[in-house]
């Protein structure tokens, strides 16, 4: 692991969300991150290559016993389903035509072995799920019985249709393209349908006080943090509108209260731990904790589609598979 030093200045790439000018933040492990002036998120700059997320990606589905890191973060998001998809029935009830919940239509982008799914259609929401990963659709198909589309998004989307709801949990934080991606949930969204979506904070209290050691910063998983303004700012980039965000969300609140004062008291304790190891000389150990708050997002496709930039429709076309398409509903980028 690299020790915590700061990044040269000879080169600061533009914010991929807002195209501002960054500033160098610090090395992450052994890959170098950046934070936009202007809108405040981090970002992994160069980005890995296709073959290294291939590789880094290969084993996470495997089984804690083979290696993979899944079934853990799995069990954690199970757990969540029941607050979100009481989530996404509060946020369709008193839309125009929708007094009966079986009447939504939802798509659960990323959706893994379809827990989320099922649990969308238990509660009678017409739910399905798309996923690049053929052992999680099978496994949703064949032994929870729901309906799952194996592939890309963006190939998809043209037969998918249109949708009230896109969940995208946990996802956006490991795309490299993540303005790109919203662009391809915006197109099978009705209009004025909702996107939900999460991801941890960055450029908040929690990560001021222990700049780049919250647990989002976690490359090459992670390839960006997001601030508030900048998940503001790439939804507006993607059309969407009516935007509300809980920038420390939890199922409930008294786990947010608890949340909240534990990740205080720990990030109190810890920023003078590391203030205290700094005097020391040479270089140490990087650590990233176990803390960081969650932001909770709900927004609405705009009824007008708000014009791309050129640069950015020319970034979208030349979009890889990985930056276009998750898998395994933990917010894991897909690999052909």
């Amino acid at each position: 692991m690299v020790g915590w030093r700061a990044v040269s200045h000879a080169h600061t790439p533009a914010c991929p969300i807002c195209e501002t000018e960054s500033e160098p933040a610090f090395w992450a492990g052994g890959y170098r991150m950046y934070r936009c002036r202007g809108c405040g998120a981090s970002f992994v700059h160069p980005v890995p290559s296709d073959a290294a997320l291939q590789e880094l990606y290969a084993s996470f589905h495997l089984s804690d016993d083979e290696g993979g890191q899944y079934e853990e973060m799995e069990n954690r998001m199970i757990a969540d389903f029941p607050a979100k998809v009481a989530m996404v029935k509060r946020g369709m009830a008193g839309n125009a035509g929708f007094t009966d919940s079986r009447k939504i239509r939802l798509l659960d982008v990323g959706c893994g072995k379809g827990y989320f799914v099922k649990a969308c259609r238990d509660a009678g929401i017409e739910a399905e799920g798309v996923d690049l990963s053929s052992s999680g659709v099978a496994f949703a198909r064949e032994k929870l019985g729901v309906p799952a589309r194996q592939g890309a998004l963006a190939d998809l989307k043209d037969d998918l249709g249109e949708f009230d709801v896109v969940t995208f949990w946990a996802t956006i934080e490991h795309l490299a393209d993540p303005v790109g991606m919203l662009r391809d949930i915006a197109e099978v969204l009705k209009p004025g349908g909702r996107l939900l979506l999460d991801t941890g904070v960055g450029d908040d209290w929690l990560d001021r006080l222990l700049p780049g050691r919250v647990q989002w910063f976690d490359p090459p998983q992670h390839l960006f943090v997001f601030s508030v303004e900048g998940m503001r700012r790439a939804l507006a980039a993607a059309g969407f509108a009516d935007v509300h965000i809980d920038s420390s969300y939890d199922r409930s609140a008294l786990r947010r209260g608890m949340r909240l004062a534990r990740n205080g008291a720990a990030a109190m304790m810890l920023r003078f731990g590391s203030t205290v190891s700094r005097l020391r000389s040479g270089t140490y150990e990087f650590r990233r904790y176990p803390i960081g708050n969650l932001m909770s997002v709900s927004a609405h496709k705009a009824a007008r589609r708000v014009s791309a930039e050129p640069a950015r429709v020319e970034k979208a076309a030349a979009r890889s598979p990985l930056e276009v398409v998750v898998r395994g509903g933990m917010g894991v980028p897909a690999v052909r």
